[in-house]
């Protein structure tokens, strides 16, 4: 794991993150997680992605820290993070294990997933703006 400064706060229990065959760092369980078990309810503040985009400015573009994730609640909201946290370093997946269920915003498994396993989403399954797609999703998507 890369030597961070930082904290990485804690909100996904069982799990550690370690170098990823599928980009970059990755989350991986410590544990065997059972098929439709909730992993972690995710929080943050509301905005929208103009006002993000507008914050996200104001910040070096070089900290992997403050505003480090985001959800997509629809096409016009996110759910921030200020702080990063263990979810950042969830990869995606075409297939994934892993899956977001919404009011409240919730991290669920698909199927049982055995220890030492990373963990996954769609990111394709957010309401992502066709502006994001096309800017960054592009690439991984």
């Amino acid at each position: 794991m890369k030597n961070r400064n930082y904290p990485i706060i804690n909100n996904i229990q069982n799990t550690y993150i370690q170098a990823s065959g599928i980009d970059g760092e990755g989350l991986f369980s410590n544990a065997i997680i059972n098929k439709g078990e909730i992993l972690c309810q995710l929080d943050g503040q509301k905005m929208s992605w103009d006002f993000f985009d507008r914050l996200k400015q104001l910040y070096d573009k070089n900290d992997d820290f403050l505003f480090g994730e985001w959800n997509a609640l629809d096409k016009d909201t996110l759910l921030v993070r200020a702080i990063r946290t263990k979810y950042s370093y969830i990869n995606h997946s075409r297939d994934p294990n892993l899956k977001l269920l919404y009011n409240p915003l919730r991290i669920i498994s698909l199927n049982k997933i055995p220890k030492n396993t990373e963990l996954t989403l769609d990111y394709r399954k957010e309401p992502l703006r066709k502006e994001y797609i096309e800017r960054h999703g592009k690439y991984y998507l």
